[in-house]
């Protein structure tokens, strides 16, 4: 690369309208110097900031939130009162751990395991024009995040939740304490016009995980109280129930008090010998155990090692509990519940309503004229 073609990384931006992704001119036509650099800040995130546009655009109605899947076990939640919440997000690469550390690997005996990322980043941790809470279930590193969490903390004034295993990790990345909350099940949280309240969570792979200054060993384990929490979501008269990491757990039986309408929870494989992820039929007994009215399958999508089809739980269902609902979410796409308790499946907007017939090259206006001029028939 010549002198002159030296690029300023300052003044690289999103070119477009303002939606918040690149305009497709740029990229065709537009010739620019390159390099690795230049690549990660054009084309990382993957959709630019258009989620965080849409975001900040949502007007929530009463009796409703809005939901944004971010793939893993993160979402954004959204209130009518305009409460911002980000919860177990992920913003980190594929990696591998090991098993001086890692509870999957202690469980299993593996030496090491590698995590092989699938999802996109859907979310922009740098582009939040508002942000009032950040929620961390347990401290493994997919849901207490370094990116995220110094992005929270550099570019809003929100507050930061967890168990204590999250906590000394958030400790660890410079969270400043003054914004940080150390939760137990019993305590109780508002933020604008959400109520979250802290319940017990039954993460037995956390409680092998170690942390800073932590250490456990065989027949030794972190109490689930200091390792891993359940957030129980309250908003405008509904609620979400958020079990994250958590197997199958006969006590969860417990929860049916709560009247549970829509429980966030993590399916996938699992390899023999090694049990990191629910399966479909657990997960459908855990819904049926807590009596929640819907089941939102999280967590199937990231990891390449325990990827599986989250229709399984539908199937299951089906059989077993035909009148629970099940919703599959797709990474990003706004989901209203109650309002969209029916959908099945989160659907990716196609910009029908963009289409304009008239205009078509090929059976509108233009195509017409250019047939008649040719003497042509139409369609061509």
């Amino acid at each position: 690369m010549s002198a002159e073609e030296r690029i300023n990384y300052e003044e690289i931006e999103i070119v477009g309208d303002g939606r918040g992704t690149m305009q497709g001119d740029y990229l065709l036509n537009q010739d620019r110097p390159m390099d690795r650099i230049r690549w990660l800040l054009e084309c990382f995130p993957e959709w630019g900031r258009f989620l965080n546009r849409q975001i900040a655009e949502t007007q929530v109605e009463k009796g409703n939130y809005a939901l944004w899947w971010t793939g893993g076990m993160g979402f954004v939640l959204k209130s009518p009162g305009g409460a911002v919440l980000l919860v177990d997000n992920y913003a980190g690469p594929a990696h591998y751990t090991e098993y001086e550390y890692c509870g999957v690997c202690r469980t299993s005996g593996a030496p090491t395991i590698d995590w092989m990322r699938l999802n996109p980043q859907v979310i922009d941790i740098f582009g939040f024009e508002a942000l009032d809470g950040v929620f961390c279930s347990h401290q493994h590193a997919d849901h207490t995040d370094i990116y995220t969490l110094k992005a929270a903390a550099q570019t809003t004034d929100c507050t930061f939740f967890g168990p204590l295993s999250a906590v000394e990790r958030m400790r660890n990345f410079k969270v400043p304490e003054e914004r940080i909350h150390t939760v137990r099940p019993g305590e109780k949280y508002q933020i604008k016009d959400v109520t979250i309240e802290i319940l017990p969570n039954f993460d037995r792979i956390a409680t092998m995980t170690g942390g800073p200054g932590v250490e456990v060993k065989p027949g030794v384990r972190r109490p689930y109280d200091d390792v891993a929490v359940t957030f129980f979501f309250k908003v405008d008269g509904v609620n979400l129930c958020h079990l994250a990491d958590s197997l199958f757990q006969n006590a969860y039986v417990t929860f049916r008090k709560y009247d549970i309408d829509v429980l966030t929870f993590n399916i996938g494989y699992n390899a023999p010998g090694g049990t990191d992820k629910m399966t479909p039929y657990d997960a459908v007994r855990l819904g049926e155990a807590m009596g929640a009215k819907l089941l939102l399958p999280m967590h199937w999508d990231n990891w390449g090692n325990t990827t599986v089809d989250p229709e399984e739980v539908r199937w299951v269902a089906q059989r077993h509990t035909p009148d629970k609902k099940i919703v599959i979410p797709q990474w990003g796409v706004k989901w209203l519940y109650p309002a969209q308790a029916d959908i099945g499946k989160m659907k990716y907007d196609d910009w029908r309503e963009r289409y304009r017939p008239e205009y078509s090259w090929e059976y509108g206006r233009p195509a017409i004229e250019a047939a008649n001029a040719r003497g042509e028939f139409v369609p061509y």
